[in-house]
């Protein structure tokens, strides 16, 4: 965790979060990372996941499925 230069949640809904702090209960130790904006990294992962979802880029492991109404 203390190499990390930044860490992100990933979900359905919000794609990925960044995460602005690690707390390790075992050590005591608190990870921080960034100033809690997305950095380089979790943006290039952001808006490739995002084009993946709105058809814009191509979704190579078919994990997204259109459906029409």
């Amino acid at each position: 965790l203390g190499e990390f230069e930044e860490a992100g949640a990933c979900g359905t809904a919000a794609i990925i979060s960044p995460i602005r702090e690690i707390f390790d209960r075992e050590t005591g130790e608190t990870f921080t990372y960034g100033d809690g904006e997305a950095g380089p990294v979790t943006t290039k992962l952001y808006n490739k996941l995002r084009a993946i979802q709105y058809g814009e880029e191509p979704d190579p492991y078919g994990w997204t499925k259109i459906i029409i109404e």
